[in-house]
């Protein structure tokens, strides 16, 4: 196998060979007139395709090149005799991996195949390095991450994953569109994060001096929309949080989140359940879907899931009455080490989170307690617990939604109940905002709030984080 510094010393001696001929080597202008896909249903017609080339054939006086496109593929077939010698030279020239225009009789080869019979063609970019699969193959998970563009090259199939991708996006936004709401933007750099237990990204703002935390989440911006009048509104961008990465997770990702003013959570589950449904048909055409051990529908009436009585059935513990230490024990014999400052909501979501992994859903887990939850309004009839919801699907937290909290006095003790748990060392618990705080004073109607990310996706898809996201985070690293 050729050392890849050699096979780029060719590619640049070719290159300057190019140059020799005057002839530019990266031009601005292209000529294509026809995607690859459309020419291959021309034939007798002259068309003009552009492309890169990911194969070189010949024989004699004929060579014969793919010229792959965004939608396809389709062969050239290159005849000395039909170029000038000019172009027979930089046909000599051309490698795997270069991008050109062509333009020619569509025809039928003696194998059958439909070609192209190139009578002009122009070097677009050539290339200096060889791609992978002609070297060394491309096997490796982590280069396939940090060189996505290189994995759509060798497997453009790939590609439609994230063409769903962009759908995926599509149908939230139509389907928030259909109800009413309109998308809102809020601000990434915040002076004081939250809606969300995560540890923050902190940056610098050069011109004012000052540090900022890049947002986990977009609702207390947006619930200060709901107070300024806005009724339906949503957000659809990047959120960012400084966490472990795992299959699931990743510390920056994207969201779709909403508020509706004069709705409660029992109105939100409704509609977060024929969402569901809406993006299944839109983008699958199906309801039901494989994640792992699971497999779910969509379709099929969502149960509810008492969160401490199935805590209480599963691991005999009651989140209001038994000790810490007890509770601890229990997430011991289960497997679960817990690190840092302990207060009693990490503790409990843990025990919860061991029942989660076998639920296949599609659930709502309700009646969380106010202790895990800082945003979401009490209920009535018994002010432990909130009205708040999660989705759970395959074993995992998809959504969560609730009644927003918005009696000031009540959100402000919640508040320094967090920021108790903060100076202990959690940097996960929610930060005291003030400003808020003054907001909810003024008013805010009843609302409630709903979130998913691009996990969804992922799930519906049956894929890992990274390798549903084009670019994920990884340990920089260059072979230049």
């Amino acid at each position: 196998m050729e050392p890849i510094e050699n096979l780029k010393k060719i590619r640049l001696e070719k290159l300057e060979k190019i140059k020799s001929l005057g002839i530019n080597p990266y031009p601005a202008k292209a000529h294509k007139d026809q995607t690859a896909s459309e020419a291959l249903a021309m034939e007798g017609k002259k068309v003009a395709v552009a492309g890169r080339i990911m194969a070189i054939r010949g024989h004699g006086g004929v060579q014969f090149f793919d010229l792959v496109d965004e939608s396809g593929k389709i062969q050239l077939v290159f005849k000395k005799d039909n170029l000038t010698s000019e172009k027979n030279q930089l046909m000599s020239l051309l490698d795997i991996g270069d991008f050109i225009d062509a333009e020619g009789e569509v025809f039928k080869t003696q194998a059958g195949e439909v070609s192209v019979l190139v009578v002009e063609f122009n070097l677009l970019t050539k290339s200096i390095r060889p791609l992978p699969s002609t070297w060394y193959g491309f096997k490796d998970v982590e280069e396939r991450y940090r060189k996505r563009y290189l994995d759509f090259i060798i497997d453009p199939e790939k590609r439609k994953l994230f063409e769903r991708k962009s759908k995926f996006w599509e149908v939230n936004r139509n389907f928030m569109k259909l109800k009413g709401f309109i998308e809102v933007e809020t601000p990434i750099m915040e002076h004081v994060t939250g809606g969300a237990d995560a540890k923050p990204f902190v940056t610098h703002h050069n011109a004012l001096d000052e540090d900022f935390y890049l947002r986990i989440s977009t609702e207390l911006y947006q619930k200060r929309l709901i107070g300024g009048g806005f009724e339906k509104i949503f957000t659809l961008g990047p959120n960012f949080r400084n966490e472990g990465m795992d299959d699931e997770h990743l510390q920056e990702y994207y969201q779709i989140e909403w508020y509706w003013a004069y709705a409660d959570y029992r109105l939100n589950m409704q509609m977060v359940e024929e969402m569901f449904n809406y993006i299944a048909k839109e983008i699958y055409g199906k309801t039901q879907f494989k994640r792992g051990e699971h497999t779910f529908d969509i379709s099929k009436k969502w149960e509810e899931i008492d969160y401490p009585v199935i805590i209480k059935e599963k691991l005999k513990v009651d989140i209001f009455e038994s000790k810490e230490f007890e509770m601890l024990e229990v997430l011991k014999k289960n497997g679960v080490k817990l690190e840092g400052e302990l207060n009693r909501a990490r503790i409990v979501d843990n025990l919860w989170k061991i029942i989660r992994k076998e639920i296949t859903g599609p659930a709502f887990l309700v009646n969380e307690p106010k202790f895990t939850s800082p945003l979401a309004k009490s209920k009535t009839e018994d002010p432990r617990f909130t009205e708040r919801f999660h989705i759970i699907i395959a074993g995992a937290e998809l959504g969560n939604g609730y009644s927003e909290l918005n009696d000031p006095q009540d959100q402000f003790e919640r508040f320094k109940e967090q920021q108790k748990n903060r100076e202990k060392g959690d940097e996960e618990s929610q930060m005291m905002d003030l400003d808020f705080i003054e907001m909810l004073e003024y008013g805010m109607p009843p609302t409630s709030g709903y979130a998913h990310s691009e996990r969804l996706f992922w799930f519906l898809e049956n894929v890992t984080a990274r390798e549903g996201t084009f670019f994920p985070q990884m340990k920089s690293k260059t072979n230049v």
